[in-house]
């Protein structure tokens, strides 16, 4: 996985290069006397992404001049893009500040090594420091240059979740997996099954044949380790899937580990494709069809517990922009249906990699470069509805996602432990390295594991077989199992405390029904083993037969309720209740109350609010905030300023803004459990930012946060 950061900064780079030349301004910068061959190796080789050795040669540059300002900024750039070199980077970004005039600070060359610097302050995880930077940059900004205006304001918006995030931090233990899975290089993309009795990752290190590459590294491969109780065989590489110095990366493992899905690089860019073992090796990967793979870059797919979904990462046209998560599912003759895009509820203007849907079939994990992000890639979680739709992605917090990448989360069946690979820990041994997480909270899921086969009569041809699981509660199709094509075998992954009727199929038509209910104690978790289907399957009509009898009960019960409620409707009856209702509290009411905003002397509409009227008595009339008005999630594109934001509860009432002399503050009730309280709405940033100013100027408050305000929209509750 390449860093995206990397690539931005040095495409700036490459035009201030340029600009140098072209630029008076820049001219007393450029050095006559440098070593020009040697400058344009290490740029040659940084662009290559070769970091390490690029800092070497920038130092022998610098050695040479100290005041060399392009060897310089590039050694900065070079460290920002290692593990841990951001805190040298600052260093390198402020001699180079230093060696600038007033005039040149606040012109290009001050602004790029100011955004260089912000940057690495994120990665150090000084979210605080950065907006400093940021907004000094705001301020001093050319309000034509809308692009560089647009990329600050997401920058600081990135900080404020930092923030937030890194002082509510998720309780988890985060342990690297050792130097018998990780090396020196990149390790990255670990895969299991549901037994966790294998793991399958990728790695860049040395193999025998494999060339080094211009990026000091070598050729993505997919190896395999037992996994043990505490001691690790070392790793090996499968062979099957070599191909000489071409990138090969795993993708995702069926969850009896006899699926891969792997990504080559072809003729036709990165695509996706499948190997089958049979118990013994791994079959040669076959090339996914069309329309999975297409002609633009197919980079990641990952297939559903029942084999019937396929999730997978494209940049083609008619997405929202950079690599798109999408869908599809198996038609019933066995060939793939119409890819359908997520959608914006998932996908961004920015990248969206490596989705992995959970045994559940609902709960998708995916890393994105959007979303309330703390920089680069960040791990998020979403789960279906059952009319396919998909709630708003949750970040999954720090530490698990930091302000450099984090990607390729792999949950297990009780998702209280994972998977993922970071290259951001101290006890990294180079590159990105493989660490197993433990969740430390409520999150298993209460799923158990079915293991069955398909039943003689439905014939040998399993391709052509489905096995549909219907919970019988609600009559919701939960599962469209695929067998496996060789042996006719099938894992059902269930959700404790329901029935459910399991339909064998196939195109002729043919159907075998049985039921199943799924019980406490059947929980994978518990038993760390499958369920075999035929110890705990019913027969059709002997369940049938128990509904009859079950439906006469609740028909009877139900015809009875409703005499009772015919009898309690009578004019005595109800002039009784009426009489009653007079000593109940009057219950609440919603009206609507419009409001405005000023800002630079003029009056823009704001969104509507929604107020509450009820009957107050006199302990609630003292109480400031029975006052207070939650405002409607507003279609305004403007800012307001975030003053707080409480998961404890909300304020018992405004006195603590009161006695700060903050006024029109607006309670946000929102779907993560959180109180938010905001002030003003303003349509420019820069006006927003100067109450800001006069906010810090005169009050203990530190986290105050700009916020686009239709970012409302999407956290608060309806």
């Amino acid at each position: 996985m390449k860093k995206t950061v990397s690539k931005h900064l040095l495409s700036l780079l490459c035009f201030w290069l340029f600009a140098q030349v072209t630029n008076s301004q820049s001219s007393q910068h450029t050095k006559s006397s440098r070593n020009a061959k040697l400058f344009r190796n290490a740029m040659s080789i940084a662009n290559q992404e070769n970091y390490k050795e690029a800092i070497e040669i920038f130092k022998v540059i610098i050695k040479d001049d100290p005041t060399d300002l392009d060897a310089l900024y590039n050694l900065g750039l070079s460290y920002l893009n290692t593990s841990n070199g951001a805190d040298t980077a600052i260093v390198c970004f402020s001699k180079g500040l230093d060696m600038l005039n007033d005039e040149e600070k606040e012109g290009y060359l001050g602004t790029e090594i100011g955004l260089s610097m912000g940057k690495a302050y994120q990665v150090l995880l000084q979210p605080m420091k950065a907006i400093t930077i940021y907004e000094g940059l705001l301020a001093n900004s050319n309000p034509k240059n809308t692009s560089l205006i647009k990329e600050i304001e997401r920058e600081i918006q990135i900080c404020h979740h930092a923030q937030f995030l890194i002082k509510n931090p998720i309780n988890l233990t985060i342990t690297n997996m050792g130097s018998k899975i990780n090396s020196r290089y990149d390790d990255h993309s670990p895969l299991v099954a549901v037994n966790e009795n294998q793991i399958f990752f990728t790695s860049r290190r040395n193999w025998l044949r494999l060339n080094l590459l211009r990026d000091g590294q070598y050729a993505e491969k997919i190896y395999t380790a037992p996994l043990g109780s505490d001691n690790y065989e070392s790793a090996r590489m499968l062979k099957v899937f070599f191909e000489q110095n071409e990138h090969e990366a795993a993708s995702s493992i069926s969850p009896d580990g006899n699926q891969l899905i792997l990504f080559r690089n072809d003729q036709q860019g990165t695509s996706l494709y499948l190997s089958n073992y049979n118990g013994e090796s791994w079959s040669t990967p076959e090339r996914l069809p069309y329309p999975i793979n297409s002609n633009s870059e197919e980079t990641h797919g990952c297939i559903s517990a029942d084999r019937s979904t396929l999730f997978f990462t494209s940049d083609r046209k008619g997405g929202y922009g950079g690599l798109d998560i999408y869908m599809i599912k198996k038609l019933p003759n066995g060939t793939w249906g119409t890819p359908r895009n997520l959608g914006p509820d998932i996908n961004t203007e920015f990248d969206e990699v490596t989705p992995m849907i959970h045994y559940d079939g609902k709960t998708l994990y995916f890393s994105s470069e959007g979303h309330n992000t703390m920089g680069r890639l960040d791990v998020f979680y979403s789960q279906m509805a059952t009319d396919s739709t998909w709630s708003i992605p949750v970040n999954m917090g720090y530490p698990i996602n930091t302000p450099d990448d984090d990607f390729f989360f792999v949950p297990t069946i009780s998702k209280s432990h994972a998977y993922y690979a970071s290259s951001k820990f101290t006890d990294n041994y180079g590159g990105s390295d493989i660490y197993h997480v433990e969740i430390k909270s409520d999150t298993n899921t209460e799923l158990a594991v079915i293991e069955g086969e398909v039943d003689n009569a439905m014939g040998n041809d399993y391709t052509k077989i489905r096995i549909l699981v219907t919970r019988t509660t609600d009559n919701h199709l939960v599962g469209d199992y695929r067998p496996e094509p060789s042996t006719g075998k099938y894992l059902m992954f269930l959700e404790n405390g329901h029935e459910y009727l399991v339909k064998q199929t196939n195109t002729a038509k043919a159907e075998k029904i049985s039921y199943i209910n799924v019980t406490d104690n059947m929980r994978y978790v518990n038993s760390k083993r499958a369920v075999k289907f035929t110890d705990v399957a019913m027969d059709a009509p002997l369940v049938k037969t128990i509904e009859t009898v079950i439906d006469k009960v609740r028909n009877s019960i139900e015809k009875e309720l409703e005499k009772k409620k015919e009898q309690n409707t009578t004019p005595e009856n109800t002039n009784k209740d009426s009489s009653l209702n007079q000593n109940k509290k009057t219950p609440n009411k919603k009206r609507l109350v419009s409001s405005t905003l000023k800002t630079n002397n003029k009056t823009e509409p704001t969104s509507v609010r929604i107020e509450e009227t009820r009957q107050y008595n006199k302990e609630e009339k003292n109480n400031t905030l029975s006052h207070i008005s939650p405002i409607a999630p507003t279609q305004i594109k403007g800012y307001t300023l975030q003053l707080m934001a409480l998961k404890e509860g909300p304020l018992p009432d405004l006195s603590y803004f009161e006695t700060r002399h903050i006024t029109d503050i607006n309670v946000y009730y929102c779907k993560d459990k959180y109180t938010r309280y905001t002030s003003g709405n303003f349509i420019s940033y820069q006006a927003c930012l100067a109450m800001k100013k006069e906010i810090l100027k005169n009050n203990d408050i530190h986290d105050v946060w700009i916020r686009p305000s239709q970012d409302f929209e999407k956290l608060a509750k309806k």
